[in-house]
């Protein structure tokens, strides 16, 4: 009896698929399977570049650097730092929200960063389990998906539900994917200046009627934030696509205005 293994050299097309068809027919027998790494993917290759996303489940963003440092660059990572820190603020009333994305890849390396608030290893009962709860859902995604920085991910179970942990869908998801299709545009500002009250505006573009938006999150009690949404704003109405808030709000001529918030919410003024 021959202890050898058997030795494929591959340096082309089909070598893996046809040593998976010997393996089946001798599935006894030892192998040593070399590839030409260099030349791959074989055939006609495109001149765009392609998007790459990876998961490596830290919560350490030096971990992430190095990771995409030692991949050249070449692929994205989803931001577990920022899942967490979702995660935190919606248990711990006491959260500082200035500090949300604090450590986080979106704010240290935000054009290699996909953004989410949760997927289907932290729903309930998986083994990854930190669900963010459902009051701070809101909040979370008007974060990922109205701002200038990273690639937002949506998780399915957040827009469709998930109907054997009796988790309905999102409500308003569907209201923030649309405003940032359509409305979120333009010179950003940040407002991360206060504990449990937060926002930032974007002043739109030419290219986007309407465009434009001011966001303001509360995670104490009824509250508001002066912000600035461009002076070629002035005299313009703007409403809460939430329907949180009930009120019109009328751009002053620097451009700046009081937007309000409900207890533990999030309000998106648009233009009416």
């Amino acid at each position: 009896m021959d202890d050898r293994p058997i030795c494929f050299f591959d340096s082309g097309i089909g070598g893996s698929t046809i040593l998976k068809e010997v393996i089946k027919k001798l599935p006894n027998e030892d192998y040593i399977y070399y590839a030409d790494s260099k030349n791959n993917p074989y055939g006609n290759k495109t001149k765009k570049e392609l998007f790459a996303v990876g998961e490596y489940w830290s919560t350490d963003v030096n971990k992430l650097h190095k990771y995409i440092t030692e991949t050249n660059g070449n692929i994205s990572l989803f931001d577990v730092p920022l899942h967490y820190n979702f995660y935190n603020a919606s248990r711990d009333e006491n959260y500082d929200m200035s500090k949300i994305l604090e450590h986080t890849l979106v704010k240290e390396n935000p054009c290699k960063a996909v953004t989410f608030v949760d997927n289907h290893d932290t729903q309930p009962g998986q083994a990854l389990q930190s669900f963010v709860e459902n009051w701070f859902k809101p909040i979370a995604y008007s974060i990922i998906l109205l701002r200038n920085d990273g690639y937002p991910c949506v998780f399915y179970g957040d827009y469709y539900g998930i109907p054997h942990d009796n988790i309905a869908p999102m409500k308003d998801l569907k209201t923030l994917i649309q405003i940032r299709k359509e409305k979120s545009y333009g010179m950003q500002h940040d407002y991360f200046d206060n504990n449990n009250y937060i926002g930032w505006t974007q002043e739109g573009d030419d290219k986007h009627i309407k465009s434009g938006i001011a966001v303001v999150i509360s995670t104490a009690g009824d509250g508001y934030k002066r912000m600035h949404v461009g002076n070629q704003n002035a005299g313009e109405i703007y409403i809460d696509a939430l329907d949180n808030c009930q009120e019109e709000i009328t751009i002053e001529e620097d451009g700046c205005a009081n937007f309000n918030v409900k207890e533990k919410s999030v309000s998106i003024w648009v233009k009416k």
